[in-house]
């Protein structure tokens, strides 16, 4: 007969250090993605019969244009401004801090919603795709400036979801923020489209983009900040041992 002998619990340093694959998903991998991403970005840019797809799409979505969708497209563009987008972090992130009494969870929720959607600028700025041309699209709603891809709207729809989604997704918040991370995002990328302003290879870009940027974002703060892992969809959550949120000395 053979005797067993019992196995160890893994300490903290030594979970870390045998865990190089969860490090690899949680880092490396979201980094690849927004790589292939920039790297789709530069080939859109060098295809003139994708651009022709585009603005082919946009004209067909101006047909559909009716009084009540420019009211919601335009508040949507709106709200995910990079002045409100500003707004609405600060306000959150505050918010969380007087109520929790712990700056971790507000300081995670301001750099997953705002660390992607920043992000998103230096794309813009490597890829250089000039937004759709007006003169091809006779009912657009909106002019803007600046580059095209990804759309940076879409994209901090995405964080903020996301992030709220983290941070807050636990108990009777989960299933309201699932839902908002799903309409959202989807709705601020047709907003983009629909006011041709945005290609809509941009805002599917940017859905993938910020989706990746975020867990990205989550992957670093997960290494460089191991009292985050507290949070609902960064580690266990609860304290098992008696069913409620573990609190650290104040």
């Amino acid at each position: 007969m053979t005797a067993t002998t019992p196995r160890r619990a893994l300490g903290g340093d030594e979970q870390r250090s045998a865990t190089p694959s969860a490090t690899a998903r949680g880092v490396i991998l979201p980094l690849i993605v927004v790589l292939l991403v920039v790297l789709a970005g530069l080939a859109i840019v060098a295809s003139p019969a994708f651009t022709a797809w585009d603005l082919g799409v946009i004209r067909a979505v101006e047909r559909a244009r009716t009084p009540f969708l420019d009211a919601v497209t335009l508040a949507d563009d709106l709200l995910f401004s990079p002045a409100a987008a500003l707004a609405t972090v600060g306000l959150i992130s505050a918010a969380t801090w007087i109520a929790r009494r712990r700056l971790g969870p507000a300081l995670a929720f301001a750099a997953l919603a705002l660390l992607p959607w920043l992000g998103s600028s230096v794309v813009k700025d490597v890829v250089q795709r000039p937004r759709p041309l007006s003169a091809g699209l006779p009912h657009h709603v909106l002019t803007d400036t600046g580059f095209s891809f990804p759309s940076g709207h879409t994209s901090f729809a995405v964080a903020l979801a996301l992030g709220l989604l983290i941070v807050f997704g636990q108990g009777r918040l989960r299933r309201p923020l699932i839902a908002f991370a799903v309409v959202a995002p989807l709705l601020t990328a047709l907003s983009r489209v629909y006011l041709g302003v945005h290609n809509p290879s941009d805002v599917l870009a940017s859905l993938v983009y910020a989706t990746a940027a975020v867990l990205l974002v989550l992957g670093v703060l997960r290494l460089i900040a191991p009292p985050l892992e507290r949070l609902p969809l960064i580690g266990p959550g609860l304290d098992p041992a008696h069913g409620r949120e573990p609190r650290g000395p104040r």
